[in-house]
């Protein structure tokens, strides 16, 4: 009994892997029968074959190509600019201009906030320095010798020149002092150039002079000058109150004076206390320059000048001071 039950184990044990070998090939077998599935891409626009034989005017485009009108791309060249060699021309840079560019407009200056240009009408009244100075009239002594007398001076009567004899022991003689001198009349024009420098000119009529020199022509009614004018403070002609200035000029001009001299006839009228008066005038110049320090005073549209003229007279040399007024109007 035993006997038989040992074969029948053993094959019991070498038909359980002969079964799993056979169930697995056979299932290998049925997964390979079992048919495939397939996904189709759906068409979403004409392919080329579709376009093929159609004209690119129609409204396409070619086969292959992308439609100008729908895309530009600017092409911009990156490659770097080779340095040139030495001895070898660099090549010029392209400037493009902008013609179709409107020009800038050009910013106007404001306007001065006073008057630039003035016009004056001016009265200077002119003194002469006179120093001790004898034999102005010509003169005769009492041996009959004669003396010319001062070139500078002419003496006069109320005749006109003196023709007269003047003793030249006494008399005959000016001392020093002050005298009044040329009165003018003059129109003058300035420019302000700066915020406190001014330029200007005039031009001058002379009353009160003598009508001849020395028995000699007629001394020049006219004269003229070129100034500069430095106005102190900031802002000078902005201000409404007074505007100190220091001024130098420089012309042509004759300055007269004249001053009473006594005089004897002769020797014996000398003794007898006989004494005669003559006018000696005096001429100096003709050209002069002068320092001038003074004011001014705004009245609106009008400046009210006044200045205190240091004059030197050139030629015949004199110290002639004056005191001139001016009125100007600013435009």
């Amino acid at each position: 009994m035993l006997g038989t039950l040992r074969p029948v184990r053993a094959l019991r044990w070498l038909a359980l892997p002969l079964a799993l070998s056979v169930t697995h090939v056979v299932f290998e077998d049925h997964a390979d029968a079992k048919p495939k599935k397939t996904k189709q891409k759906k068409k979403t626009g004409p392919s080329m074959d579709d376009n093929a034989g159609r004209d690119v005017d129609e409204g396409g485009t070619a086969p292959g190509t992308t439609d100008s009108k729908a895309s530009e791309v600017e092409v911009v060249d990156q490659t770097p600019k080779k340095k040139p060699k030495p001895g070898e021309a660099q090549p010029e840079e392209v400037t493009l201009e902008e013609s179709d560019a409107p020009p800038e407009p050009e910013t106007p200056e404001p306007p001065s906030p006073f008057a630039l240009n003035w016009l004056s009408f001016t009265v200077q009244q002119d003194f002469l320095v006179y120093g001790d100075t004898q034999n102005v009239c010509p003169s005769v002594d009492q041996n009959g010798k004669e003396f010319p007398g001062n070139g500078a001076y002419s003496c006069r009567d109320a005749e006109g020149v003196y023709k007269g004899n003047v003793y030249h022991g006494s008399g005959n003689e000016v001392h020093g002092g002050f005298g009044i001198a040329t009165l003018r009349l003059g129109l003058g024009y300035d420019r302000i150039l700066a915020s406190r420098l001014a330029l200007g000119a005039r031009v001058s009529f002379m009353l009160l002079q003598s009508p001849a020199v020395t028995g000699s022509k007629r001394p020049a009614p006219v004269s003229g000058e070129a100034h500069i004018a430095y106005y102190f403070g900031d802002a000078p002609f902005e201000r409404k109150g007074i505007r100190p200035y220091a001024a130098f000029a420089v012309g042509f001009a004759e300055v007269q004076g004249k001053v009473s001299v006594s005089y004897y006839k002769d020797h014996i009228g000398f003794q007898q206390g006989k004494q005669g008066r003559l006018d000696a005038w005096r001429s100096t110049g003709p050209g002069f320059v002068a320092l001038s320090p003074g004011a001014s005073l705004p009245l609106g549209d009008f400046m009210l000048n006044g200045e205190i003229r240091l004059q030197a007279m050139l030629g015949k040399f004199a110290f002639a001071p004056g005191v001139a007024v001016s009125l100007a109007y600013g435009l």
